[in-house]
């Protein structure tokens, strides 16, 4: 059997030792990536089901990260060979088993029926992951296309509906991996990319490890034929222009360039500008340590107490050695405007007294309406309010209600939040005694852009504030947590973490953790952490690297659509589906 070679003439096309042992496709038919379906239906359900749980399990609070690419892996796997609407159920399968169990946090501190609406939408845009990895599955590079597919999807998801919820993206497991350094380069997103991508060649091998095992010619009877099958598969596989070894060596390219874009930021660690010592204060809630709102002025007046007990005579050698430069209060420090209520004024103002520093403390602040309120973070002096940053991403059905109305025949709850928070503009640092600072609050951190475009604007530290005492007891904060150790790294900056209950500490610019406070009751800390100006290929190409990703996931879904228009067109016509193309 020959066809033309690629400059005129015949070639001998590879093909497995026993005539007839493997049937031959059209070029547009099947791609690298695509063949006959490796699984039955039901199979490619439970493969798509542990794909999710393991997936699951690279987050808080099993955190292996090295089963992210095996899980996405065993996703594409089950959409392999398949039609886009058996795609969209594996997505669907996948992120069910995904969602539900990185989310059940929501169950315990929520309600079971919160747990399942947000996990059954989060599935839901698996769903439409899934049809469109289908479908590039066909296209020649199928493993690249499926990765960008793959991240379309999380970006969709992470901005609708209503901002979405970026939650359990691929990206946020690469921390304490060897493709850790792709952070810093690609940023959060694309870093997923990379892993979704080592997760299709990883399919690619899985396909390739059932091909060498399947015995073929003469129903497998026999045995030294189906072992020259084995190593014909095998040899194909291996060979420099199988996709399998194409895609191996442009995953293992794509990390060695991110570790080698980590190793030469820009600036380097030479650009260091100063020590700051920094005063973390975690007051704690009273009772079950989960309800902030009702008892909002016992939560002000620990952190004060807190604070007294912190800068007290001896009670920290850091602070009798030297002033602190800035002193943080959590998210939510007072739950009153402290611009109008009088007590909540006079303690921000006493608590920067005492520490002899600026002081960054969360409050709530009152809106335009009456029915509006803004979460905002300040700083204070002794004399007053000076800076102030409002929170990006506000929570749902948390800090505003979508769909008031109709929401309120649903669920009691609605009655308990009576102001819709607004979002702030885009940010600027925060300049304190000199040094720009970059603030997120809480659910925040989660955003691309909130640290990443401060950090572009010169700010040489970062503080999260967060309030997460009623999911105390779950998964969440340690997964916001991971969250935040992945953006230390892709902004290349020391993090200040303060929580009112959860956890408080300090991660450094290479996501280790330096200071951690016990999670439940009263701690504080002093650190001293660094303030820097270098500036990480992550902030310097900013939303580029996944505009890229975007703009080619649409051109390949696009492609293999056509295709599929096409296909179906001559079908419906009675045509064949044409000849083989030749190479010229």
């Amino acid at each position: 059997m020959s066809r033309p070679g690629r400059w005129g003439g015949r070639r001998r096309a590879a093909e497995p030792p026993q005539a007839g042992a493997r049937a031959t496709s059209r070029r547009g038919d099947a791609a690298p990536f695509h063949r006959d379906a490796p699984l039955s239906e039901p199979v490619c359900v439970g493969v798509a089901a542990i794909g999710g749980a393991l997936t699951a399990w690279a987050s808080p609070p099993w955190s292996v990260p090295l089963l992210a690419p095996l899980g996405v892996a065993l996703l594409f796997w089950a959409c392999r060979g398949r039609g886009a609407g058996f795609g969209a159920a594996m997505g669907v399968v996948f992120g069910a088993a995904c969602f539900g169990i990185t989310l059940w946090w929501l169950a315990e501190s929520i309600a079971p029926l919160a747990w399942v609406a947000l996990a059954g939408l989060q599935a839901g845009w698996l769903g439409l992951a899934g049809a469109g990895i289908s479908l590039v599955g066909r296209l020649p590079g199928a493993p690249l296309w499926v990765a960008c597919v793959w991240t379309a999807a999380e970006l969709a998801r992470s901005t609708q509906p209503w901002g979405g919820v970026p939650w359990a993206r691929l990206g946020y497991t690469a921390v304490d991996t060897p493709w850790q350094s792709a952070l810093g380069v690609l940023g959060v997103s694309a870093t997923g990319t990379l892993i979704a991508l080592m997760g299709a060649v990883m399919s690619a091998g899985l396909a390739a490890l059932v091909a060498a095992g399947r015995v073929r010619g003469n129903g497998g009877s026999n045995f030294s034929g189906g072992l020259r099958q084995q190593s014909w598969a095998w040899r194909q596989a291996g060979s420099p222009s199988s996709p399998l070894r194409r895609g191996l060596t442009a995953a293992a390219g794509i990390v060695a360039l991110a570790g080698g874009g980590a190793a030469t930021q820009p600036g380097g660690q030479a650009q260091a500008a100063s020590e700051l010592t920094v005063g973390i204060v975690q007051g704690g809630v009273p009772g079950s340590g989960t309800e902030v709102a009702a008892h909002h002025r016992a939560v002000t007046a620990r952190h004060l107490a807190q604070t007294r007990d912190l800068m007290g005579a001896g009670a920290n050698e850091k602070v009798s050695a030297s002033a602190l430069d800035l002193l943080v209060w959590p998210e939510n420090a007072t739950a009153v405007d402290p611009d109008r209520d009088h007590t909540a004024r006079e303690s921000l103002k006493l608590a920067s007294r005492l520490a002899g520093a600026p002081l960054l403390a969360g409050s709530i602040v009152d809106g335009a309406r009456a029915d509006e309120a803004l979460n905002q973070s300040i700083v204070w002096t002794s004399a007053g309010p000076t800076a102030r940053y409002t929170k990006q991403h506000l929570v749902p059905f948390g800090e505003y209600v979508p769909l008031r109305s109709l929401a309120s025949r649903v669920s009691a709850r609605v009655a308990q939040i009576p102001r819709d928070m607004q979002p702030g503009p885009s940010p600027q640092p925060m300049s304190v005694g000199g040094t720009k600072i970059a603030v997120a609050l809480c659910f925040d951190v989660a955003y691309d852009e909130v640290l990443r475009d401060q950090v572009a604007r010169g700010a040489e530290l970062a503080v999260v504030q967060t309030s997460n005492a009623m999911f105390l007891g779950t998964a969440q904060p340690e997964q916001q947590w991971a969250i935040t150790r992945a953006r230390a790294v892709e902004v290349g900056r020391t993090v200040i973490v303060a929580s009112i209950n959860g956890i408080s500490g300090v991660i450094g610019s290479d996501g280790t953790v330096a200071e951690q406070l016990p999670t439940i009751g009263a701690h504080s800390a002093v650190v001293s952490v660094p303030a820097t100006t270098r500036t990480t290929w992550a902030v310097r190409l900013g939303a580029w690297p996944s505009r890229l990703v975007l703009v080619a996931a649409l051109v390949a879904l696009l492609t293999a659509s056509g295709r599929v228009w096409r296909q179906t067109g001559r079908l419906l016509s009675g045509r064949p589906p044409g000849p083989t193309p030749t190479r010229r």
